[in-house]
């Protein structure tokens, strides 16, 4: 699966003004095993050649340049499809 999303074209396209997490890579000398280490969501301000980004914390407005490999796409507004299947209900009728 990683193979593939490394050649599909809209994995790996980032534009101006999207939404991505960045990865943490700082060592911590005591690791949380219960907290992530993707931080964000950060908004893309600039795409530069050969895989750099200015990103922005919308929290507090700071831009700072990161390379590519450190971020992933955010994806935010999923669709809630809540489906309710009753357990007494028979799934196959035939």
């Amino acid at each position: 699966m990683h193979a593939f999303c490394k050649t599909c074209e809209n994995c790996q396209k980032v534009d101006t003004g999207q939404k991505v997490l960045l990865y943490n890579s700082r060592p911590h000398l005591f690791p949380e095993k219960l907290r992530s280490r993707w931080s964000g969501p950060f908004i893309v301000k600039h795409v530069y050649p050969y895989r750099a980004l200015d990103i922005e914390n919308p929290k507090n407005n700071n831009v700072f340049k990161v390379n590519r490999h450190h971020l992933k796409t955010y994806f935010d507004n999923f669709p809630s499809e809540n489906e309710f299947i009753g357990l007494n209900d028979p799934v196959d009728k035939g």
